[in-house]
Order: C-alpha cells, then structure tokens, then sequence
C-alpha cells in the first residue's frame, strides 16, 4: 500500500498513554532492551545479595550459552528457581543468537507465562466490616480489588453519605458492588463501553400503580463467573407473517468485566448456544447473526434470537451458551537502536514478532514502518483490538522522547498487521532509538453460562 492510499491516524498525544496507563494496573511492565552478542563463557559468580534481580538474571542469562552443558542447565534452572519475577528482565530473541539459547529462553519464558497466566477463575476478592457510608464502602472495594469504580461523579451524591453495618466477607468484586448498590435501590446500569455505568433502580411512579401493577420492578438476577458479571436485560417476541423462520424471541443482555481487565476480543459461538424453554422444548438457533466483538470500556450490551417457541411457552427455562474472552498479557518494551541501519531485523518477545521493515525520509517527516504479529492469536479481530493498547515513540542520545506525529494501518492480515509511524524531526533516524510498547500476548478462555427462568413477555 502506497503512502497516498494509507489512511492516517492524527491523534492527540495523550491518547495511547491513557490506554497504557489503564492497562498497566493489571500487566506488569517488561523494560527488554536489545540484547547484545550473547558471549560464550560463564560470568564470574558474584554473591547474589550484592547484586540487582536484573544483573542476576542477565548474568544466568548469558550462562544459558556456556561451553559446557552443566553450567548451562545450571543457569536454567536458578532461572526457574527465581519464577515469573524474572519475566520482565529475560533477554528478546533475534536471529544472531545460537539455537540453544534461543531455546532455553523460549522455554523459560513459556514456563513463566504458563505459572502467572491469568485465569477467569480468580477474580477479586472483598472483605468489608463496619458501619461505613456507601461511597466509602465503595471506596474501600475499589482499593481492596484494584478495579476503577469512577466514584468522583457520586462523592456529593445524597444516597451515597447514606450509612450502613456491612458484614461482607469473602466475596467477588462484583457481588459485592451489587450488594452494596442494593442497600440504597441503586443497581449496576447497562452501558455500551467506556466505565462503569450506576443508577437508580426502577420505581413505578405511584399515579400509574394500577396500570402498570404487572409489570415487574425488580431486575433479573446477575450471574457471576470469574472476574465476570452477566445479566438479562429484556426478552422481546417477533411475528414475521410472510416467513415463520423470522419469528423470533431476542434476548438482550450485558456483560461487565472487572475493570483492571481490557479485554481485546470477545466471541459468543452460536453453535455453543442452546435455549429451551420451560416446558423443554428445543428452540433452533439462527447462524447468520453476530457473535465477534472487539470490545472498549468495561462493558459491553449484546443480543442473541431464538426461533420464537410455540404460545403455550412461558419462560425461557434455560438460555446456556459459551462464552470466548482474549486478555492481553504482559506489556513489553522492544528497542532498535539506529533505525535506518536495523532494517530487516526481527525481535520476539513471548508471543509477540515485531520487523523493522523500513526506516526512511517521507517528504518533510521520518517514517518508521515495521510488522507485527501474534502467535496463537484466534482471529485478525483480536489485533485490532490490540492494536488500541500499543505505542511508538522514537529515544534520542539523551534519553528524551519524541512521539510520533501521527500512525497508519498499512495492511491487516489474519497473521499480522503492518503499521508505519511518522516523526516530526530534522535529523536523521540513525540517531534515535525506535520503541515499541505492547503487550506481548493474547490469553483466550472460554468460559460457559447459563441463564434461567426468564419470562417471555
């Protein structure tokens, strides 16, 4: 793709980092530098109390390619010994290193990856006791858990300095966020995106009592799986006249994620869903709709359609499906030093591939253009919402940073995607350091759930 047909991204500067800075409460950070010529002698043994966890791990590093076989499997395994701690210092993998090396660190850091992977089934705990207004039991949640909750807008609130004895114990983040809502008929609001949604529950206005006296004012119950939180919103009927196969009863419903999380991928398969109603019967599943996001905020609103059951139908007695989730992973640091001399050159680091494809003059800007791609990713999806957590920026010899002037999508494959980034500077690219920040994997689980006795209206 030519320059004049790319289409360019200007953006403000801030926008990226405050991306990175939500990302960072729940990834550690991977300062990886460029590694240097791995030398073939062990280091002089130095006391480990006298030096850094990253001179330690670089130095065993550097013995992985040892002459001798002892010294190297020696080096693995107090590599091994110090667990994923050392994720962050583990040197990146190019081309110039011998096999084995590049083996045993890629077993490592596999091993690492494995033992702190971030699993649905560990979600946030709550501990609250005491007589405490809801905004400071909330206050106290969002610390315990490390989720943003967005309390400034609710601090002057009147409900919110309402007080109450809590007795919370051992409970996920969401069931608690629900149980203190309740106290004052506040509820978790459904919302598209961006943070987490609060608001009154709803009252029947006492002048139309009667006339809506069969509507019910209590919202379905929420299911919680893991760092999730689910939750019917409404379940309509359609009468298609001319094509029985068009009438359908939609469920509409939300999904909440712990917000320290940022999901980059979230995938409902219709061949996983299965929906009866409550006298048993089988009700068939169309293929044509949607079931693949790429999902912002903490939240996100989808909908699902049955083929309409037949009238003697009440409820949807069971409405099971499964539910596919992609977290990004650590977020990693890749360095090249003289960007117009490193053209061509590839470094790794845990899932994540990064070319330096070209560094050159474009018109009156410097542009850098490299390629990226994941291993194990499940679809091209998963990098465009990737590629809303990731950064660019060029190191001058002084350490100073520049950001890029502004980025292009040069091609998306199912494999990688192809950016370039343009700077605003006089001197040449050779003086600078290209940076790169993203995180270096997609974790994909699936997760089922189940919702239940959801009356048909």
């Amino acid at each position: 793709m030519s320059p004049s047909c790319r289409r360019w991204h200007w953006v403000p500067r801030t926008l990226f980092w405050a991306s990175l800075a939500c990302l960072s409460s729940s990834v550690l950070w991977a300062q990886i530098q460029e590694p240097a010529e791995v030398p073939t002698q062990v280091p002089a043994q130095v006391p480990p109390g006298n030096i850094s966890l990253r001179e330690r791990i670089e130095s065993l590093c550097k013995a992985l390619d040892a002459d001798k076989e002892d010294q190297r499997d020696s080096a693995e395994k107090a590599l091994l010994e110090i667990g994923p701690d050392a994720l962050e210092f583990l040197p990146l993998l190019d081309d110039l290193a011998s096999e084995e090396w590049t083996m045993r660190i890629e077993r490592i850091r596999a091993r690492f990856i494995q033992d702190s992977a971030f699993d649905f089934h560990e979600p946030a705990m709550v501990n609250l006791q005491g007589n405490l207004s809801v905004f400071e039991a909330l206050e106290t949640i969002q610390k315990q858990t490390r989720n943003p909750i967005g309390l400034d807008a609710f601090r002057r609130q009147d409900a919110f300095q309402e007080k109450f004895d809590f007795n919370i114990q051992g409970v996920t983040f969401w069931e608690a966020i629900d149980e203190v809502l309740g106290k004052i008929g506040w509820q978790i609001a459904p919302k598209d995106g961006a943070g987490l949604a609060l608001g009154p529950k709803f009252v029947i206005p006492e002048d139309q009592s009667e006339l809506l006296k069969d509507l019910s004012s209590e919202p379905l119950p929420a299911i919680y799986i893991g760092i999730l939180r689910m939750q019917p919103i409404s379940l309509s009927k359609s009468m298609n006249f001319l094509d029985p196969l068009q009438s359908t009863a939609t469920l509409e419903f939300s999904l909440h994620w712990e917000p320290r999380f940022h999901p980059v991928f979230v995938r409902f398969p219709m061949d996983k869903l299965v929906v009866r109603t409550d006298e048993s019967q089988l009700l068939l599943v169309p293929k044509d709709q949607s079931s693949e996001y790429v999902p912002s905020g903490s939240q996100m609103i989808t909908s699902m359609r049955v083929i309409k059951p037949t009238p003697s139908a009440l409820k949807i007695g069971s409405w099971k499906g499964e539910l596919q989730i992609a977290i990004p992973g650590r977020l990693a640091t890749i360095e090249f030093n003289s960007p117009t001399e490193s053209s061509g050159k590839t470094l790794t680091t845990g899932d994540m591939k990064v070319v330096l494809e070209s560094a050159r003059k474009n018109r009156d800007l410097q542009e850098i253009q490299i390629g990226v791609s994941l291993a194990n990713q499940p679809s091209s999806d998963v990098l465009q919402g990737w590629i809303a957590l990731t950064d660019a920026y060029l190191l001058d010899k002084d350490g100073k940073k520049v950001e890029h002037a502004g980025w292009a999508t040069t091609r998306l494959t199912k494999n990688d995607i192809g950016l370039s980034y343009l700077f605003d500077i006089e001197e040449d690219l050779s003086q600078y350091r290209f940076v790169y920040k993203a995180p270096d994997s997609v974790i994909l689980q699936t997760v089922d759930y189940e919702f239940s006795n959801i009356p048909f209206p």
